[in-house]
């Protein structure tokens, strides 16, 4: 007899959901509509019937919570108490609604996944779409060298970005994050040299194609994130084939050295006030953004009423037509207040608390740390990444994120999970 519990697993469930927001933006099912339909909304609902079906077919109707629930129904409450004077309440709405649904992506996730073994074919299976993804990128800018020599030549100052089909690259970027963390902790786990060489190539093809969105912030989270998983580990395999491939490629190639240089004045910018227009931009923002916290008499503006209040202060024009919050932290407090920013800034803490006791938990009964520590440090360099752009909480792949990094905690919250879940997975 078929299991229905079986048949309809956690992979079956959650993978394509993943592939589609990987493939969010490339193919528009109504595109030009008022809501263009995307391949991830439409993978969404589908696996959201799936989850329905195997749970009222296997007469299985049990929900688990992974203990944030407070916590968002206050943020959620503050939001739509700021919607009464937000100046966007019709944007508001929307963009609050599919906040929600991605809360409830996080439980579907957090309920289909019932093992170790299916987490980490999961999270194999979010590596083979990045690759993928990143293989058709690297190929699209090598059919067009003309944009590597135009970026070069502006050094930075105005350039032609990788971004697959997302509108923002740096959004493009950012969907590495994952991918790449988690093959820096399988590659400090591998047992010998082939295995890490295949992971160090595998993550060489993502990293090459981050590099080529010139996302600076990007580059400064997965850094960071790379540094906490090596820390951890204390395996320096990846710093050490890194600098060997990047010796060999400067003294191989002048091409290579000027996108070297060109790369690292990037990065160094984003750290600036007055290199360039961007830089200078974002202090800008963030200067708006206390004052209409003051200003507000420290409730906020309301939810989505950044950009609108923002333009009460600076004209279009005298920014360059930027007006979007380029920073998660400073927006929440515009927005909703001291409140608000406490609450979100509580919530973020308490995710991070998870993910560091699971880890130690893991770490603790002698089991394979890569999955969680590669899920721990993909949201740690979110939160840095997020420190120069806007718009986290509906960001779908950090929301998958979440989802995995509690999944990885709940095999180790009972000892019956823990008997049956990780008795497979001894460390590497």
């Amino acid at each position: 007899m078929i299991s229905i519990s079986k048949t309809f697993n956690g992979f079956v469930i959650i993978v394509p959901i993943i592939v589609g927001a990987y493939l969010s933006g490339m193919v528009y099912l109504a595109e030009g509509a008022s809501i263009p339909f995307t391949i991830f909304q439409v993978a969404l609902v589908v696996g959201v019937f799936t989850f329905m079906f195997r749970k009222i077919a296997s007469r299985d109707l049990s929900f688990s919570f992974y203990g944030l629930e407070m916590e968002y129904l206050l943020f959620l409450t503050l939001i739509f108490i700021s919607l009464i004077y937000s100046p966007e309440r019709g944007e508001g709405l929307f963009k609050v609604t599919r906040y929600i649904v991605l809360i409830g992506l996080t439980y579907i996730i957090y309920n289909s996944i019932n093992t170790v073994q299916e987490l980490r074919k999961i999270c194999y299976a979010v590596i083979a779409i990045s690759v993928i993804i990143a293989i058709q990128n690297l190929i699209d800018s090598y059919l067009n060298p003309e944009v590597a020599a135009f970026n070069y030549i502006n050094q930075g100052n105005k350039i032609i970005r990788a971004r697959g089909t997302e509108a923002d690259p740096n959004i493009f970027a950012s969907n590495f994050i994952m991918p790449i963390m988690l093959l820096i902790a399988l590659m400090g786990e591998a047992k010998n040299v082939k295995e890490r060489v295949f992971y160090f190539a595998l993550n060489g093809l993502i990293i090459g194609s981050v590099l080529l969105t010139y996302s600076r912030s990007s580059w400064v989270a997965i850094f960071i994130g790379a540094m906490i998983i090596i820390l951890v580990q204390r395996k320096y395999s990846f710093l050490t084939y890194s600098l060997i491939i990047l010796v060999l490629a400067v003294i191989g190639s002048e091409s290579i050295r000027n996108i070297i240089f060109s790369v690292a004045d990037r990065v160094v910018d984003i750290f600036a006030g007055t290199s360039d227009d961007s830089s200078r931009f974002r202090l800008i923002l963030l200067e708006t953004a206390i004052l209409m916290w003051l200003d507000s008499y420290t409730f906020g503006v309301g939810y989505q009423g950044f950009s609108t209040m923002f333009q009460n202060y600076y004209p279009p024009q005298e920014v360059g037509g930027v007006f979007e919050p380029h920073n998660e932290y400073y927006t929440v407090l515009a927005e909703l207040g001291l409140i608000g920013f406490v609450v979100f800034m509580f919530l973020l803490w308490k995710i991070v608390k998870t993910g560091w006791n699971t880890l130690k938990a893991y770490n603790a009964q002698g089991y394979s740390t890569s999955i969680p520590l590669g899920l721990f440090a993909s949201f740690i360099a979110y939160l840095v990444f997020f420190q120069f752009l806007g718009g986290m909480q509906l960001h779908s792949i950090l929301t998958i994120n979440i989802g995995l990094l509690f999944c990885a905690s709940k095999f180790v919250n009972t000892e019956e999970d823990s008997d049956s879940a990780l008795q497979t997975e001894p460390v590497a």
